[in-house]
């Protein structure tokens, strides 16, 4: 029986937090047999028999750490949320970039070919428009990247002028996020993916120009 997305919440979080090096091994054959699900298969269709099988270790397991299949997809949504992070952080304080419109392209290239290089990000990412509670997450998520970009605003930084940095950076972040569901959706039709990207780029430094300064910090 396939697990689909809820109608009502569910706990996503993992029911113990390991000490034992056995169990964090565990854990970590669990999330990467997901991993290589999403990769395969439709993400909606996956169970944690699945997973169980696919990781080579019994059902109970899986449920020992995890109290459901969206629980795992959380914790792979987790670990693209922190290496979004480290891209955007390193590009936004790289002393050599001064130019907002490099620096955005910069963003988008690495935040794309992280997604390209790990589809079960792409799949995970997907999920959070169908379940309520990965839903909850990525808007958390985008709120903080968001809030990390109208505080670089709010000190003056590229010249950010005639808005609220607050609406600016959510929205900005809304654009993205929009146009990698399309580019994920695209990833067996690769002359379409490319054409969404452009787009994105586009439609992200046409939105952004009125209220960024090229080459101020």
């Amino acid at each position: 029986m396939n697990e689909r997305a809820p109608t009502e919440m569910v706990d996503l979080e993992r029911r113990a937090a390991p000490q034992q090096k056995r169990s964090q091994v565990r854990i970590a054959k669990i999330v990467a047999a997901t991993k290589r699900l999403l990769e395969r298969d439709e993400a909606d269709t996956i169970t944690t028999t699945a997973v169980a099988a696919e990781a080579d270790v019994p059902v109970s397991s899986v449920y020992r750490y995890f109290p459901n299949i969206y629980s795992i997809h959380r914790t792979i949504l987790e670990e693209f949320k922190i290496e979004t992070d480290r891209i955007v952080s390193s590009i936004l304080e790289d002393p050599e970039e001064q130019d907002w419109e490099a620096s955005l392209s910069s963003m988008i290239f690495g935040l794309r070919e992280l997604v390209a290089n790990n589809p079960s990000y792409g799949a995970v990412f997907r999920l959070t428009l169908m379940t309520h509670e990965l839903r909850a997450v990525r808007q958390a998520w985008n709120l903080r990247l968001a809030s990390v970009l109208a505080t670089r605003w709010r000190r003056g930084l590229d010249g950010f002028h005639g808005g609220n940095p607050d609406v600016v950076a959510r929205m900005a972040v809304e654009i993205y996020c929009a146009a990698e569901i399309l580019i994920f959706e695209a990833r067996d039709k690769p002359e379409e993916g490319e054409a969404y990207f452009t787009e994105a780029l586009m439609a992200l430094q046409r939105y952004l120009e009125p209220y960024l300064a090229p080459g101020q910090d």
